[in-house]
């Protein structure tokens, strides 16, 4: 940088203020440094522009797991993302400690946190510390200025429970439920009983069983077919719920979609590839990546802290395969 000051007739304070556009410099001026840092070929070096800026360069990912299809594949967009903004990714699991290495000043410039991977009661101590932070499927608690990129959950549930009943007639439609405190989760269950209540379809309560994995999903599902509940259609809360109700079907010669129509949630890798392939939702899983990056990065450079405007939630498209009864 003293080398660029001294070829353009500035003092190093005047290029760190081209380099950072941050002050008072005449057009003039800024015109001679930039010629100065063309001609010697200069490079800022992001490490220390980052230090001399009081920042570390790295973004914190705190989520609730990673150990699903679904989460590995998002957290490659996040991190390509991350380092596409000159950025490195610190993740993190939920937990105390955890969290306080990651939300310290001197670790992270910002943080994404994902879904249930923060309780309300740390959400608003942050809020309140004004670090910046930003949700990522969820949106905040009542009362609470955060930021957030979601997804419009009740819509994909409500397209497909309505695509089971007026394209496949289905009546007895179950659900595997997510787990409790779960946004995605709790407003899908909502979609799928509000659904059923605007065609004049009850939610028989023993159709609502835990789907929280495969494995999960799977148990429920024969546990339906023990208890005689009778049942024609099974909507999982995610791709790996409907997954496991198709295994406990296949196992006790139930045909789907025969027999049974199944609906998942996420478009999984494995979703397409299965037999037959699955009927799902499919989120716009990259957008949402590339959106809370861009708007953290954006965060952490600007200064600002609270919400700004809403964000709206971001659509949702139903896929149509054979699991459902569709032909394609």
């Amino acid at each position: 940088m003293e080398e660029v000051a001294r070829h353009a007739g500035v003092s190093p304070a005047t290029v760190s203020r081209v380099l950072n556009d941050r002050g008072k410099c005449s057009a003039k001026t800024r015109e001679r440094v930039l010629a100065a840092i063309r001609d010697l070929g200069y490079v800022a070096n992001a490490a220390a522009r980052s230090l001399a800026q009081g920042r570390t360069g790295s973004l914190g990912f705190l989520l609730p797991t990673i150990g699903t299809e679904f989460m590995s594949s998002f957290l490659q967009v996040v991190a390509s993302a991350a380092t596409e903004e000159g950025y490195d990714l610190l993740i993190a699991l939920r937990s105390e400690s955890s969290l306080r290495r990651m939300l310290g000043r001197h670790n992270t410039d910002g943080v994404l946190i994902f879904g249930s991977a923060m309780g309300e009661a740390s959400l608003r101590r942050l809020a309140a510390e004004g670090f910046p932070a930003l949700l990522v499927y969820r949106t905040p608690p009542p009362g609470l200025s955060l930021p957030s990129i979601a997804i419009d959950n009740e819509a994909g549930v409500r397209e497909s429970v309505e695509h089971l009943i007026q394209a496949h007639g289905r009546r007895r439609v179950a659900f595997l439920q997510g787990p409790a405190g779960n946004e995605d989760a709790g407003r899908r269950e909502e979609a799928y009983r509000a659904t059923l209540a605007r065609h004049g379809l009850p939610a028989d309560p023993r159709l609502c069983r835990s789907g929280l994995s495969a494995e999960e999903a799977r148990a429920s599902t024969m546990a339906w077919l023990r208890e005689q509940a009778p049942f024609d259609a099974v909507v999982g809360w995610c791709d790996a719920a409907a997954i496991g109700a198709m295994d406990a079907l296949r196992s006790e010669g139930r045909s789907v979609p025969a027999d049974v129509s199944v609906v998942g949630f996420d478009d999984i890798g494995p979703a397409r590839h299965l037999d037959p392939a699955l009927t799902t939702v499919r989120p716009p899983t990259e957008l949402v990546a590339r959106l809370a990056v861009r708007e953290l990065v954006r965060l952490i450079q600007s200064g600002q802290r609270g919400a700004g405007e809403p964000q709206p939630r971001l659509a949702v498209e139903l896929v149509l395969r054979r699991s459902c009864g569709c032909s394609r």
